[in-house]
């Protein structure tokens, strides 16, 4: 998608400097006696033609009050149907001043009619100028200094005290003789009490107090050997001269939490280095030039203290800010009133925007598309999204006279761009199944083959599998008949039958899980159980303990048959034996449990350990169980987990651990 500059076109009821509405622009030939505002239109009450109106740069007659068009209008007054006016009364004085719901003053006058915005400068002074502010006592007093006349005011505006020095005053400041001020007449101390200045002395200029010292023409000297009048040329430093560079800025002020930096483009005004909106000619602030400037609100009221003067700004300086935006919406250059629609593969889509505020402060813009960062604009031509690529828009724009935008809401347009048929992926999708559709016809005959590939490989798998699972049964049955011989042979005949009973109902178990492909876990656990009891009679006692978590259901839980007790086995042949050959008590702990859809399965003894892992591993018994994990991992698909390990601890064997990993079937 490319982009064009977004740029608004506007009709924007404000200029660069405050408004004048003379002859050319309509101002009435006969006298204007009467004035008033209503909603967005100022009406001019003449002297013998009735009523004109000033809306949208122009004064002409009002078509509302056409009926009046031969009267003269001394008066407005408000009734329950609006704004009628008064054909009876006497002449207003000039200027005739009427203020707007947003604060904006129209003066008219016999010439014409002048706005002022109430976010203008307003000049009370055209002197030098600076500003101190002080904390006396309990009170905050501010001075302002306008040439050679100081005005002192509280912190809500209220004028204390007014005073002409009759020459320049140069600084201000806390001494320890008290709030002194230094003027070309003298030298003056604040009397809170009287809240007036006393002449305490004169002679030398002070230039700058600088705690208990002053600065002069001579150089710095202690205050009070001035106000004494006991110097001499000894008591003086000289300082040496450094000139002030004002490549950046001229001056930085601050009030609260803002901070106000003077430069030739105007006065910044940030909080937190973030730029909030700017003073400058605009709103009739005159051009800066290197020098001290100061600020101070009193009030709700902004005073600036400028070499060429004391200006005042209303509502603690804030620019005013758009009351009316209104949005236009084009589809290749065609007005549209509706986007919300799903649009196909438009060339361009614009917008243009009509702008009403009453302010001096330039008009800034921003906007952004979908999540893309905000950008700056002109606000001099359309906003065009060239040749937009299919997909869903959300574009944000916003007009403020705030450079942080935050007293307007971004306007919010969404739309959908749909691409023509042939380049939508419905279309490509469709002529994609078609050819998929002949590809599959011809290829059908080899997937049934491949199918009928996959099922005998399937049948002869699970054939394989049968043989190991019938490997397992003569190895348990050759182990059982041994241990019954050497009964016999140590002429223990009553432990000989006992064992024979107890291996016959383990018989049965383990015929019934041989015919099955899997066995409940609840039969694996019983089935393990009566084994130990055969190992127990024939060998002796040995500590067994098995632990099932408890979120398994022994009877849902399938696993395949003759794989742990093969497992138990192996622990009581190399672990167990040893052991009571040794004189150690062993012990053989088994614990299942669930771990990521996979039935873990552990065995672990405490004998002598597995010096060569992979000797051990060649056992019949593991072997076997190797073998067939293998198999079920080819069947299935999915890994069956075997480890062999020793138990070890600082270097010392611990026993034999056996982990088996059984995945458990999908639930879909």
């Amino acid at each position: 998608m490319k982009k064009s500059l977004l740029l608004f076109s506007l009709f924007i009821t404000v200029s660069a400097m405050a408004q004048s509405f003379g002859p050319a622009q309509g101002f009435p030939s006969d006298p204007v006696i009467s004035a008033a505002f209503e909603g967005d239109r100022l009406y001019l009450g003449t002297q013998g033609s009735g009523v004109y109106e000033l809306f949208d740069g122009f004064i002409k007659p009002s078509i509302r009050f056409e009926k009046f068009n031969r009267n003269s209008i001394y008066s407005f007054s408000q009734s329950d149907t609006g704004l009628v006016p008064q054909v009876q009364g006497e002449l207003q004085a000039y200027p005739i001043e009427v203020v707007s719901g947003y604060g904006t003053k129209y003066i008219v006058t016999a010439n014409g009619v002048q706005v002022r915005f109430s976010d203008a400068a307003k000049q009370i002074s055209d002197k030098a100028s600076g500003i101190w502010r002080m904390t006396l006592g309990s009170d905050r007093l501010n001075f302002l200094r306008m040439g050679s006349e100081l005005v002192t005011l509280d912190d809500t505006g209220f004028e204390l005290d007014r005073q002409n020095f009759k020459g320049l005053i140069f600084d201000m400041a806390p001494t320890d003789y008290g709030l002194l001020l230094s003027a070309e007449s003298g030298y003056y101390q604040w009397n809170h009490s009287a809240q007036n200045w006393k002449k305490v002395g004169s002679g030398l200029p002070i230039f700058a107090f600088d705690g208990p010292m002053a600065r002069t023409p001579l150089g710095s000297i202690q205050v009070n050997k001035l106000l004494e009048g006991n110097w001499s040329t000894d008591d003086f430093t000289r300082l040496a001269y450094v000139r002030e560079s004002y490549e950046e800025a001229y001056d930085i002020d601050s009030v609260a939490d803002l901070t106000y930096t003077f430069s030739s483009s105007g006065v910044a005004v940030k909080r937190d280095n973030l730029l909030l909106y700017t003073i400058d000619p605009h709103r009739e602030l005159p051009d800066l030039r290197p020098g001290n400037y100061d600020v101070a609100l009193i009030g709700t009221t902004l005073y600036i203290a400028t070499p060429s003067g004391m200006y005042t700004f209303a509502d603690a300086g804030e620019p005013n800010v758009p009351h009316t935006t209104s949005f236009k919406t084009y589809i290749d250059g065609i007005a549209s009133t509706d986007l919300s629609g799903a649009l196909t593969a438009p060339n361009s889509i614009g917008f243009s925007a009509s702008v009403d505020v009453e302010s001096n402060s330039p008009l800034l813009g921003r906007y952004k598309v979908n999540d893309g960062p905000w950008e700056s604009w002109d606000l001099g031509g359309p906003i065009l999204l060239e040749y937009p690529a299919p997909g869903a828009y959300i574009v944000q724009i916003q007009v403020d006279t705030r450079a942080d935008f935050a007293a307007s809401t971004p306007a919010e347009f969404i739309f959908t761009i749909k691409a023509l048929w042939y380049k939508r992926p419905a279309s490509w999708a469709a002529i994609i199944a078609v050819l998929a559709a002949i590809v599959v016809f011809w290829q059908r005959r080899e997937r049934l083959r491949a199918n009928e590939r996959l099922q005998l490989q399937e049948r002869l798998a699970d054939a394989e599998l049968q043989s190991k699972r019938g490997q397992m049964n003569p190895h348990f049955l050759f182990n059982a008949l041994d241990a019954i011989s050497n009964f016999i042979f140590k002429n223990q005949p009553k432990d000989a039958v006992l064992y024979m009973g107890k291996l016959a109902k383990l018989m049965r178990l383990t015929l019934e899980s041989s015919r099955s492909n899997e066995m409940v876990l609840a039969d694996e656990i019983d089935l393990l159980n009566k084994y130990v009891d055969l190992c127990i009679l024939r060998y002796g006692e040995f500590t067994w303990q098995l632990d099932v978590a408890d979120d398994l259901d022994l009877y849902d839980t399938k696993l395949p048959p003759m794989l742990v007790q093969p497992l138990v086995e192996n622990a009581v042949q190399h672990a167990m034996r040893p052991n009571f050959a040794s004189g150690k008590p062993g012990a053989i702990l088994a614990q299942i449990s669930v771990k990521e859809h996979a039935l873990h399965i552990v065995i672990e003894d405490n004998g002598p350990g597995i010096a060569d892992v992979e000797a051990a591993s060649k056992s019949h018994g593991l072997a076997i169980i190797r073998e067939r994990l293998d198999l079920l991992t080819k069947k299935n698909g999915v890994p069956y987990g075997f480890v062999l390990e020793s138990v070890e601890n600082d270097g010392s064997i611990l026993g034999t651990r056996v982990s088996l990993i059984l995945p458990l079937p999908s639930e879909d």
